[in-house]
């Protein structure tokens, strides 16, 4: 059941990243995400109103631990945008396994607090430090653009944030929150940033038109695996070889870091 429920995950995740990416580069990367994170904000914020326990849990908890939970969202948040526009800007099937490695972060964030790690999970660390390197390497770099190194670099910065907002989330905010709350702080904190970002332009405030409300809805983040197949099918999107071999080594290094956790 677990491993059902993993691959369940990661088609979830790795269809959402890759529809956001298709809603970031139709409506623009805030005005998606907007409308995407006040979806998931309004059926949780509903689910919650119908479960005394978790209101409870919610009250109890102690104010250290929203902040921490606020601390990882604020982190989450910021990698949502890069993650979103490395999509927009950048081929999904480079994008997407750069950014699963944010598991490298989280490791070393708990090596660092005195986390033992078996074997498998640094076998995995040192297959993503091979890994990243030839996925970003491209054949033709004497002739590449700064602009066609963005999307890698903002890849690379989701993955460092949501290393660390992970991180935070499940040592310090979950255990006191429980998970319905994290997300519910995640998902407001999203939204009020947002709303933030969008108040300079409220032209960006109009809803988007109906052909666009399935991805929008849909958005309401082995995920990579599936976005870089999605972006390679359906985009036609082409990698050199080292690439391939990048990505296949990011992506089993991330599987080895998952077993070794």
């Amino acid at each position: 059941m677990a491993i059902l429920l993993g691959l369940a995950a990661a088609l979830c995740w790795g269809g959402t990243d890759f529809l956001g990416g298709a809603a970031a580069r139709a409506l623009g990367v805030r005005r998606s995400q907007f409308f995407s994170q006040a979806v998931g904000f309004a059926g949780l914020s509903l689910l919650i109103a119908f479960l005394p326990a978790i209101r409870s849990q919610m009250a109890s908890a102690p104010p250290e631990a929203w902040l921490w939970g606020l601390a990882a969202a604020l982190s989450n948040f910021l990698a949502m945008l890069a993650l979103m526009s490395a999509l927009a800007r950048g081929k999904a099937a480079l994008v997407a396994p750069l950014t699963a490695t944010y598991g490298v972060v989280t490791t070393l964030l708990s090596l660092a607090t005195g986390e033992i790690l078996d074997r498998w999970a640094l076998a995995g660390l040192a297959l993503c430090f091979i890994g990243v390197p030839c996925t970003v390497y491209a054949p033709d770099d004497g002739r590449a653009s700064a602009g066609s190194r963005a999307p890698l670099r903002l890849a690379l910065a989701a993955a460092l944030l949501f290393g660390v907002g992970f991180w935070l989330q499940g040592h310090l905010a979950l255990p006191r929150l429980g998970t319905p709350a994290t997300l519910w702080l995640l998902y407001a904190t999203n939204l009020i940033c947002l709303a933030g970002l969008l108040a300079a332009q409220p032209a960006e405030f109009r809803l988007p038109p109906s052909s666009l409300w399935l991805l929008v809805t849909v958005l309401s983040t082995l995920s990579g695996a599936v976005t870089a197949a999605l972006g390679v099918v359906l985009r036609g999107e082409r990698l050199s070889p080292l690439q391939w071999l990048g990505i296949a080594a990011a992506l089993f290094g991330v599987l080895l870091l998952r077993i070794g956790s």
